[in-house]
């Protein structure tokens, strides 16, 4: 799917890394070696503490990293996890739900079903946290495009759905109509053929009128697949034909020998069998086990051809493949297929007890896919039509012969219950909200509470350390420099003794006041200790550190203290120190600490390093 999210505001400008990055999210197509060297410019244009824009460049990259086999699907995965580690904190963050949204989607085309829709869950759960509905949009789309593949209609239709009228509302065209057609499928896969041909012959018009060409191909070939569903199978083919001659001339060959897949399929549908095996067999050579979904067809293809020409041992051979990769893709409805035709096969060998197995097995997935169906349309009816009235009323003709005085007796008595329950849920339903609204801000109030000083409103010493271990694994991560500041108060004992702890506090107050105005957003102060704290700055290295620091203390020893108290003056002592090859924070603030006593012997009011 390719998805991406939409920039975000930053105070630093950057236009060519925002034309570049537009360009990406427009979907508009671009060749492999297009998409390498505009990712390489737009990750040379960003400045050091750029951090908004490198963490863009960080999503953009693992979703347009190459995936033409498994091998590469499977290192797009490990790209995800890679940096899902070094963005584990804050949690959840932006970052962080559109890598989860990247990797579950490269786990579907590999067809990890089965293990991808606990971090998809989590993922769409921390979008609505976060209040962003584009990543709202994203992640409701992409687990809706694979609930519809796995045959679950009802789920996916919730989900496409609100993510079209997220996509509309937000005026993103492109993901609407890439959306719009995932609708379309389901609608399809539904049994709605003609009313995704409807929606679909719209969208290759826009793409045609657009001049997408390579949407166009993929909206043509789902058209080619509704046609097929309503029996117009020589119009599929052309459609095929014509996706497969496009996609050569792209150099598309695994995509192209796809759609020879399809134009098998639908051969055999026209009784045109030597014609189908040909044409299956070509795919064949091209399509391997790690193309999950056509391996699986071109094998229920291939056996399908070979049980019709009465070569039922290599049917026999080929109908076990594709049996294997349906289940391993979880497509109940393809496995229904190769089950069916399993039989049949052993039946035409007179393998008997075989025959029995895979007849029973077809029963069974056959079953529990007519219960799924019935589910979904029955939630589709009562969606359009309010079965549950239609039935009340037909419940009522049949009782009116029996007795009309018990039965308006009964329904009056119905009546009454029904708004006494529905009034108890309401009251029960309110008083759950207000207490579940009640533990989350109080939540959030614990969770700010244990980590900000009390006294200054700054990060206490737990979070200011957690945060300067994320960053020191950053900057080994990414080599880029990393400095921290230590100061603390000079002689702020004697202020306690002269003025008192009132005006101690003050003092403290004020320290952090002066230093936070004089740091970026991307800075952290904090308040380690009595009097003393610690300054992280990512992306700074030494020299521009000592800069910061000699600006610190000379604001502070400039600030007039005698509107807090008279004939009081406050300086502070700071020591630097940088990120060299640390391993963990700790060596790293004992330089800073070390680099501060030295500050201290030296006369206080300096800075050293």
């Amino acid at each position: 799917m390719g998805m991406s999210c939409i920039a975000y505001a930053n105070p630093i400008e950057n236009a060519r890394a925002d034309e570049i990055y537009q360009l990406f999210d427009s979907g508009k197509f671009l060749p492999d070696e297009d998409v390498t060297q505009m990712l390489s410019e737009y990750k040379n244009s960003l400045a050091s503490d750029d951090t908004v824009r490198q963490q863009l460049h960080t999503r953009l990259t693992c979703w347009n990293l190459p995936a033409d086999n498994a091998e590469q699907m499977m290192a797009a995965v490990a790209f995800a996890d890679e940096y899902l580690k070094i963005y584990s904190q804050p949690s959840p963050s932006l970052i962080q739900i559109d890598l989860q949204l990247c990797k579950t989607w490269f786990l579907h085309y590999l067809g990890k079903n089965d293990v991808l829709f606990a971090d998809l869950d989590t993922a769409i759960n921390n979008a609505y946290l976060l209040e962003d509905p584009r990543l709202i949009a994203d992640g409701r789309s992409i687990r809706g495009t694979i609930l519809s593949y796995m045959g679950n209609f009802s789920a996916a239709l919730e989900d496409l759905i609100t993510a079209q009228n997220l996509y509309e509302t937000m005026n993103l065209p492109y993901w609407a109509n890439v959306n719009l057609g995932e609708l379309a499928n389901s609608y399809r896969r539904f049994g709605d053929a003609k009313n995704a041909l409807k929606y679909q012959t719209k969208l290759e018009q826009y793409y045609l009128q657009n001049n997408q060409p390579f949407a166009a191909n993929k909206i043509s070939n789902e058209i080619a697949m509704s046609l097929e569903e309503l029996g117009r199978f020589q119009e599929a083919i052309v459609r095929y034909q014509n996706s497969r001659d496009f996609l050569l001339s792209k150099n598309e060959v695994i995509a192209a020998a796809d759609a020879l897949v399809s134009i098998g399929g639908n051969l055999i549908n026209l009784n045109r069998l030597n014609e189908a095996k040909s044409v299956l067999n070509q795919a064949e050579k091209q399509i391997k086990s790690d193309n999950d979904g056509s391996y699986s067809y071109m094998n229920l293809y291939l056996a399908q051809v070979h049980y019709q020409l009465v070569s039922h041992t290599q049917a026999l051979e080929y109908i076990q493949k594709a049996e294997h990769a349906f289940r391993y893709s979880d497509n109940a409805r393809g496995l229904n297929k190769a089950l069916r035709l399993k039989s049949q096969i052993y039946q035409s060998l007179e393998q008997w007890p075989e025959a029995y197995q895979s007849l029973s097995a077809f029963v069974d997935s056959h079953e529990a896919l007519d219960k799924q169906i019935m589910s979904d349309r029955n939630t589709e009816m009562q969606t359009r039509f309010n079965t549950n009235k239609i039935q009340t009323e037909n419940d009522l003709l049949v009782q009116r012969d029996k007795d009309k005085e018990q039965q308006l007796q009964i329904m009056q008595r119905n009546e009454n219950m029904q708004i006494i329950i529905i009034i108890l849920v309401a009251i029960i339903l309110l008083i759950v909200s207000i207490f579940a609204y009640k533990q989350l801000m109080r939540k959030k109030l614990f969770r700010r509470l244990a980590m900000t000083d009390e006294l200054t409103k700054l990060s206490n010493r737990r979070d200011t350390y957690s945060q300067g271990k994320h960053f020191l694994k950053v900057a080994q991560m990414s080599h880029k420099p990393f400095s921290i500041i230590s100061f603390d108060a000079d002689h702020f004992k004697q202020v306690n003794d002269q003025h008192g702890h009132d005006i101690g506090d003050k003092v403290l107050v004020k320290l952090a006041s002066i230093c936070v105005s004089m740091m970026r957003e991307t800075d952290v102060v904090g308040r380690v200790g009595g009097e003393e704290f610690l300054v992280l700055l990512p992306n700074i290295d030494k020299t521009n550190a000592i800069e910061i620091a000699t600006r610190l203390i000379e604001n502070i020893a400039d600030y007039d203290w005698q509107q807090i108290a008279p004939n009081l003056a406050q300086t502070v002592s700071a020591g630097v120190a940088s990120y060299t090859n640390e391993l963990e924070l700790s060596p790293l603030l004992l330089k800073a600490d070390k680099a501060l006593y030295s500050a201290k012997a030296a006369g206080r009011n300096c800075v050293k390093a």
